[in-house]
């Protein structure tokens, strides 16, 4: 009892105090420092998760908000917006071990495209920078409709964090671009640039048609024609007579409920009866039957009809 009243009475001397203090101070100063330590070490590992979480969010907004005009696979719709997946966009990184197994990633070839227009920042700031406020007047793009605002900050709808998650999802295709694909080279960056032909004046009829597109028809709503219509569902109308040129004599067609000979034929089927042949690809995956009217032949005059069949075989 004596001893237990002894501890808890004890008055050290300052100098006692003043050494356990110091010991104490010590002691906090050399776990700060170790816990420093451990965390840098980790510093790189997290970064990567962090980018990872970035780009996984970023691809639900690269659907909702991109998709439309540059595709699910990021590589363009003709006549609406160049492909982002391409390596003439994007150039090619590649990604490596490092210290402390933290994943680093580096630029294995450079972007052509960067390197067209004269930027000279990294291809991820041109893609934040495109993103929050649109198409730098530098690169001269000659689509048919200018790059939307995304970022709040130029009258968008998207957040800081959503522009960097957005863009970080763009870049990871870097990894591994679509390269020599003939979709991706028509679709490039700068592709609708250079001199244009000569337009060929329309006669009425093919004007009667070109109206139509916007109107009574509809077609504007799901198919694209660069100047003329942005549609995103059907496929692109941009070389729509060249194409069934080509399509008439393939097998798939021959073994399909299509009947035509000529491109005019098939322009009138595929307006009157579209199911019979079903193309193939549509922007957003394998084109689904039945998504096109099937009533056209009864909301539309037959001058209507050839007037439309007019008009798209000057598409070529």
């Amino acid at each position: 009892m004596n001893l237990f009243y002894k501890i808890i009475t004890f008055k050290p001397g300052w100098t006692l105090r003043i050494l356990t203090g110091l010991v104490s101070f010590l002691i906090m100063l050399s776990v700060c420092a170790i816990t420093g330590i451990l965390d840098v070490s980790q510093m790189g590992a997290r970064d990567q998760i962090f980018k990872g979480r970035s780009v996984e969010a970023g691809a639900k907004l690269y659907a909702e908000q991109c998709s439309r005009c540059h595709g699910l696979d990021g590589k363009g719709l003709d006549g609406v917006a160049p492909a982002l997946s391409s390596e003439h966009f994007l150039g090619k990184t590649e990604a490596k071990m490092g210290n402390n197994n933290v994943l680093e990633i580096a630029d294995a070839k450079l972007s052509p495209r960067m390197k067209e227009i004269g930027w000279t920042g990294t291809v991820l700031n041109y893609i934040k920078g495109v993103t929050a406020a649109g198409v730098p007047l530098k690169s001269n793009s000659n689509w048919a409709e200018p790059h939307p605002t995304f970022a709040q900050a130029f009258g968008g709808g998207l957040r800081e964090d959503q522009i960097n998650n957005v863009s970080n999802y763009v870049y990871n295709w870097a990894l591994d671009p679509y390269t020599g694909d003939d979709a991706i080279k028509a679709f490039a960056p700068g592709a609708s640039e250079g001199p244009k032909p000569t337009a060929v004046p329309l006669t009425a009829e093919q004007e009667k048609g070109k109206a139509l597109i916007a109107g009574k028809g509809g077609c504007n709503a799901c198919h694209a024609i660069k100047g003329v219509a942005n549609g995103a569902v059907g496929p692109s109308l941009n070389k729509i007579y060249a194409d069934a040129q080509v399509i008439i004599k393939q097998a798939d067609y021959k073994s399909s409920q299509g009947k035509a000979t000529t491109p005019e034929e098939y322009l009138h089927e595929s307006i009157v009866a579209s199911n019979a042949y079903v193309y193939p690809k549509c922007p957003q995956g394998a084109c689904v039957p039945g998504i096109m009217p099937q009533n056209f032949k009864d909301t539309l005059t037959a001058d209507e009809i050839n007037a439309l069949v007019a008009y798209l075989s000057t598409l070529k």
